[in-house]
């Protein structure tokens, strides 16, 4: 039996040459691709046993100026097996260059939780494991019952000691491709809860990175996932003392538009009572030529800051009214958690938690446009993409329009901002509740009246077509709005639509809350009601269903515990735009703990946690800024442009697709795009591949801040370490642009 024992030690061994040891018997060296791979080897004294070469992408190259070339930046990894072990401080020549082997280095083939560990977390794993390119898995069964300590970072003294005990066989999709490629050993150190900063240790392997337990580490992730959401800011400055990534105000004004605000509905479908309309057929509809043929209808203009970007887009969408109601709603369910000044935003100080605040920026520019017969146009678009080397946002040279007020559009709006009117009066600031409920009321009345359907008709491409925004209210919104209104006035005539459409209701539950936040209807357990009872017991149904599920994949599914559909699972390949994202998916999981209080709920989201932190097959962190490992370069418009040598922290890109974009498999992997496993394909050519580097706020970032929000052990105002961070000044000398395969 192969017995490969790997460590990981960065060196410079030649010029652009680097290597890592990945156990006394296995080295892999890394060079650039350009001007070639670096050749097959021979070594003096030991022989090579097993040799392979694989290609990796890091990101696009820029030239000497900085300037984005559509060329992939390639990094050849050459895994070499060597005939014998190398000693503590042994060199070894090749023909190319020296290595030297330092036990002492910290090796990635430990997956951990690179931000820390809570005090409160009952269950706690770490893992082992490496995959070799063409030479497959690292070999690690044979370490199966071997025995790992956690060693103090002090002192070096072992603290604590456990058995190493081997996961679950990676699973193949359609008996082809590994999903992590690895054998993987898990690390229990679940019994183990003294707060300190520690590392593993296992003889004759390695030692990790240092790891921290401690209730501030759960505090740095909301802080900097949170945050994430305020770098995205439209309308405000960000700058000193707030961030050192500053950038100025931008998008400030907006005309008042005669477009839909539906974005399905520009898709063409089979039904015709709603949607865009030719000759009685659905017809697609690209939203950008509609705004500019009908741009001279505009009315006026109207200041409006407010909302968030996404990664490659200045508009702002009705998608983002979700973080608002989600940020409102984990503060209804752990008040406790939030407080004024944890985020060091600018409304920090006013005595409103923070993560209100920043709930309530989501609708500041809605509140602006809102009429005076309560309709709340919800989409501000324009007419063409900005591209990147245009600009920081500020200097965008497009004309922004907000979409005629529809009446499943307002209905949104009033659900969403009367989700914030009860976080604001549970806070117990009495203005910003009665603002957010007034317009929520104005709003719920416009949406009410069939006579505000939005229906009429549009040149488009030298023909006439008609929209028609369909007559039936969104089941999820009214129910949604009708209680918080119910709720915060205590007026049972707010329910009486719903008690009408109670069946159609009751049915969606199974039709369509997949599409929905799984915090949506949390008001019915806040606020138990027994003319609410009905629909209490459909979402408890659906949350603890889909929750339990996700448990029995997150144990049993692949090596390493995550929160993904099982390999045979129907689903298993719906990865993109951000589904895979764990800390998205333990949404549910948060639910269902504040549902049943039972702890295995709470477990399975602080595992979710550690995944995304790093106790995951590439052993990095999801998110920029955070860990030690984390993405150095994605798709941001605004981190091209403002000079800053390090992209925004707390950016969280779209990562895995499944599948493998189709530039990087030209420009890149070519016939090899089959052997990546499927966990590993997070593919980076930025704008070339945009499913893969691209993010958005409302499906990455602000799931990741709930769930985190909801995990934290105490309320903690940030450290000046986190307020004072500085950029770094190359993001090509980050650990995570040039990180193992």
């Amino acid at each position: 039996m192969k017995k490969w024992f790997f460590l990981l030690i960065p060196f410079i061994c030649a010029a652009e040459v680097e290597y890592e040891f990945l156990t006394p018997q296995v080295v892999v060296l890394k060079k650039s691709s350009l001007p070639g791979r670096i050749p097959n080897l021979s070594t003096v004294g030991n022989r090579i046993v097993h040799q392979t070469h694989w290609y990796k992408e890091n990101g696009l190259l820029r030239d000497k100026n900085g300037n984005i070339l559509k060329k992939a930046d390639v990094d050849c990894f050459t895994f070499l097996g060597l005939g014998e072990p190398m000693k503590p401080g042994e060199k070894r020549n090749f023909n190319i260059c020296t290595v030297q082997y330092d036990p002492e280095k910290p090796s990635n083939i430990f997956k951990l939780n690179q931000v820390g560990n809570g005090v409160n977390q009952q269950q706690k794993f770490a893992y082992m494991g490496a995959w070799l390119g063409g030479l497959g898995a690292l070999p690690l069964k044979h370490l199966a019952g071997k025995e790992f300590e956690i060693r103090n970072a002090s002192d070096g003294k072992c603290v604590y000691k456990n058995t190493l005990k081997l996961r679950r066989e990676d699973p193949l999709y359609q008996g082809k491709t590994p999903f992590t490629g690895e054998e993987v050993l898990e690390l229990d150190y679940s019994q183990f809860n003294a707060p300190g900063k520690y590392y593993f240790r296992v003889e004759n392997v390695g030692r990790s990175m240092d790891f921290v337990i401690g209730s501030e580490t759960l505090s740095e992730a909301f802080y900097i996932h949170a945050r994430g959401l305020y770098h995205k800011r439209c309308g405000i400055a960000k700058a000193q003392p707030f961030t050192a990534w500053e950038s100025p105000a931008c998008h400030r004004r907006v005309y008042l538009g005669v477009f839909p605000g539906n974005a399905e509905h520009y898709r063409k479908g089979k039904e015709i009572e709603e949607g865009f309309v030719h000759k009685f057929q659905r017809v697609e509809v690209k939203h950008f030529e509609l705004i500019k043929r009908h741009s001279f209808s505009a009315r006026k203009a109207v200041s409006a800051p407010g909302g968030w970007h996404d990664a490659a887009d200045y508009d702002r969408r009705p998608y983002h009214l979700r973080i608002v109601s989600d940020l409102a709603t984990v503060y209804l369910m752990k008040p406790e958690n939030f407080i004024d000044g944890q985020l060091n935003i600018p409304e920090s100080g006013n005595g409103i938690p923070d993560i209100l605040d920043e709930a309530a920026w989501g609708v500041k520019h809605l509140l602006a446009v809102q009429q005076d017969n309560g309709g709340v146009g919800t989409w501000f678009e324009t007419t063409g993409h900005p591209q990147a080397g245009e600009g920081l946002p500020d200097k965008d040279k497009y004309v922004y329009y907000v979409s005629a007020p529809s009446r499943n559009g307002t209905l949104e709006y009033a659900a969403a901002v009367s989700t914030l009117a009860l976080a604001m009066k549970k806070a117990g600031a009495a203005n910003e509740t009665q603002k957010y409920f007034s317009s929520a009321k104005k709003a719920w009345q416009f949406a009410l009246d069939r006579k505000n359907l939005l229906a009429r008709g549009y040149m488009y491409k030298g023909k006439m077509i008609y929209y028609n925004e369909g007559m039936k209210l969104h089941a999820g919104n009214l129910l949604r709005t009708a209680v918080n209104l119910y709720i915060l006035s205590g007026d049972e005539t707010f329910l009486a639509p719903v008690k009408k459409e109670s069946t159609r209701i009751q049915e969606t539950f199974n039709k369509e809350f997949w599409k929905w936040s799984p915090l949506s209807l949390m008001m019915l357990e806040l606020y138990p009601a027994d003319t609410l009872e009905t629909f209490r017991r459909e979402y408890r149904k659906v949350i603890l269903r889909d929750a339990d599920k996700m448990l029995a994949d997150q144990e049993n599914a692949y090596p390493c515990r995550t929160l993904w559909h099982a390999h045979n699972a129907g689903w298993v390949h719906a990865m993109a735009w951000g589904n895979y994202h764990p800390l998205r998916r333990a949404m549910t999981l948060i639910a269902a703990h504040k549902l049943s209080g039972e702890q295995k709920y709470l477990d399975g989201a602080y595992l979710a946690n550690d995944f995304h932190n790093g106790a995951n097959p590439l052993g990095r962190s999801m998110t920029s800024g955070l860990g030690k490992i984390y993405p150095a370069v994605f798709l941001d418009l605004v981190s091209y442009a403002d000079g800053i040598g390090e992209f925004v922290p707390g950016i969280t890109p779209y990562g895995n697709t499944f599948g493998l974009d189709r530039n990087a498999v030209k420009m890149v992997y070519g016939k090899s795009a089959d052997k990546l496993p499927i966990f590993r394909r997070y593919v980076n050519l930025e704008f070339l591949s945009v499913p893969s580097s691209e993010y958005s706020v409302w499906e990455t970032i602000a799931p990741a801040a709930v769930t985190t929000g909801y995990l934290l052990e105490k309320a903690q105002l940030p450290l000046n370490e986190w307020k004072k961070r500085k950029p770094a000044g190359d993001f090509r000398k980050l650990p995570g642009y040039r990180a193992l395969p």
